[in-house]
């Protein structure tokens, strides 16, 4: 059982409604993530979101001057524009400016600062250009792998090369601008 089911159908206490999942949905009505109650209660309190339904059986949250019903979806009363981007999965073409960001210029084998790219599956053999066979590597890391796989060359990959959640990205940038209005 996952932690948002989990949190869902444990009976509300005051010491776990704080983990409960509340939807949030855009001005217009359209879903854009689902938050912890906590955060949800400030974003309502701050007059940045109002409850669209609130939890049954209701649960009452409680400060020293405040009571609020704890919601179940909140909307944002302003408008937030998400950029709708194609999709990019671990099969899509990669670029090596793409992966040395998203590997954050760190090697893949060694941890060390990269400046070049790795095909886990060489090129030679096959290997395409994806998110999922990229990575970011060093110059030494690079020159000992060669033309071989990470096991033929006595390699471990550090971390499994996956394509990056732009969505996600998008996400926490638009709750630093709400937390930044609050």
């Amino acid at each position: 059982m996952t932690f948002r089911h989990a949190a869902r159908s444990a009976a509300l206490t005051a010491d776990n409604w704080i983990h409960t999942p509340v939807l949030v949905l855009n001005a217009s009505y359209e879903a854009l993530d689902e938050i912890s109650a906590d955060r949800a209660v400030v974003l309502l309190m701050a007059g940045t979101a109002e409850s669209i339904a609130d939890r049954a059986p209701h649960f009452l949250v409680r400060s020293q001057r405040v009571e609020v019903l704890l919601p179940e979806t909140i909307r944002l009363r302003h408008y937030v524009y998400i950029e709708h981007t194609g999709r990019v999965n671990d099969e899509s073409r990669a670029t090596l400016a793409g992966v040395l960001r998203r590997d954050k210029h760190r090697c893949g084998y060694c941890a060390a600062w990269a400046r070049t790219v790795d095909h886990i599956r060489p090129r030679s053999r096959g290997g395409p250009n994806t998110w999922a066979n990229l990575v970011a590597c060093c110059g030494p890391c690079n020159t000992t792998k060669a033309d071989r796989t990470p096991e033929e060359a006595g390699m471990r990959l550090l971390w499994q090369p996956k394509a990056p959640n732009h969505r996600a990205k998008q996400q926490r940038r638009v709750w630093q601008q709400l937390a930044a209005a609050t």
